[in-house]
């Protein structure tokens, strides 16, 4: 008799990761909330499913909990080797315009940011 394992969602795998990386970082739910600048309940809400942060809002646990947002979606348990596959021009052609267009924001926000900030003169 063979047992497979239960394929977890997304979500799941994120709420198990994040609790598992909270409890390896030693933190209870209240300081890694004061660590990110949150509410003091909002990760135990996220952690029991009842809350779905924002991606800044998962860079912010991530970079509280010291390591690389990607590890907050992992799931350990997949025997599955995930191919990846590089970003081509075909790919990009596919994407909704919707999605292309938040990529582009987002990459132009972050690139404005960054210069803004390496040519601050207050910082030299």
């Amino acid at each position: 008799m063979s047992t497979r394992l239960k394929e977890m969602t997304l979500k799941q795998i994120f709420i198990a990761n994040l609790k598992k990386y909270r409890k390896l970082s030693g933190l209870s739910q209240m300081s890694l909330a004061e660590l990110c600048d949150m509410g003091g309940n909002y990760i135990g809400q996220i952690e029991m499913g009842r809350r779905l942060p924002s991606f800044e809002t998962i860079e912010r646990i991530a970079k509280a909990l010291k390591i690389p947002p990607g590890n907050l979606f992992i799931d350990e348990n997949t025997t599955e080797i995930v191919e990846e596959k590089p970003l081509t021009k075909d790919y990009l052609q596919k994407m909704p315009a919707k999605v292309k267009k938040e990529i582009i924001t987002r990459l132009l926000v972050s690139i404005k940011s960054d210069v803004s900030s390496f040519l601050d003169p207050k910082k030299y």
